[in-house]
């Protein structure tokens, strides 16, 4: 029950197969050729506002290729070992990182590796304070537009999750969880999930008044166990 209710918040380990796509899918069914082996595409760049999803997808590529993602914040050095680059937040390049990755893309046409480089920001590449040839390079490939899930949309798919579990959920319950918490989808299935064992725990069913109490014992538990 104690870990629980402190683990409520934890949204599982990213995966393709758990991304929510949306209006999404084909950029899903591409990432999906790559991982699988059977798109030669050398390059793409992705771009959506913060909690669209990008760092999710380029942390289930990084699980199945077994590569760490590079973030725009960090100093990033250009090695021709490098099969396939993943880097996050693109908007945060330094000058001598984005001379780096201009290399990188170089090196895509004349040699054909790294095999893919897929890029992640938080504007279109028009839209970003980068070189111009370095932006033109981003550009050569692929480019999707993350599109966000509407509120209408997570409602949808909260209720047919909530269905397939034979859970009874109020539609104020959603709300509730979509004004008060975290609104990606890892977050708000993993509030769900969490909910439904405290329903079963309880032997009461779901309801607005059981969240609260829910809530109620999982912040007196965090209190508990902070060391401060």
């Amino acid at each position: 029950m104690q870990q629980l209710l402190l683990d409520v918040f934890t949204p599982p380990e990213p995966t393709l197969s758990n991304f929510v796509g949306g209006n999404n899918a084909e950029l899903l069914a591409q990432l999906n050729a790559m991982t699988a082996g059977k798109s030669e595409e050398p390059t793409l760049f992705i771009f959506g506002g913060s909690g669209s999803g990008k760092s999710h997808l380029l942390n289930a590529l990084s699980k199945q290729w077994n590569i760490p993602v590079i973030s725009g914040k960090n100093r990033f050095v250009w090695r021709n070992q490098n099969r396939v680059i993943l880097l996050d937040d693109a908007q945060h390049l330094s000058p001598y990182s984005q001379v780096q990755l201009f290399n990188a893309f170089n090196e895509v046409r004349s040699s054909g590796l790294p095999k893919h480089i897929i890029v992640a920001a938080d504007a279109h590449t028009s839209q970003l304070k980068l070189r111009v040839d370095l932006a033109s390079r981003m550009s050569w490939g692929l480019t999707y537009r993350l599109e966000p899930l509407s509120d209408d949309q997570k409602r949808r798919l909260l209720m047919a999750t909530a269905h397939e579990k034979g859970l009874a959920l109020d539609e104020e319950v959603i709300e509730y969880a979509l004004t008060h918490f975290q609104r990606d989808m890892g977050s708000l299935s993993a509030l769900l999930n969490g909910l439904d064992e405290f329903s079963l725990q309880q032997q009461k069913p779901v309801s607005l008044s059981l969240m609260r109490q829910w809530m109620k014992k999982r912040e007196g538990l965090i209190l508990k166990n902070s060391p401060y």
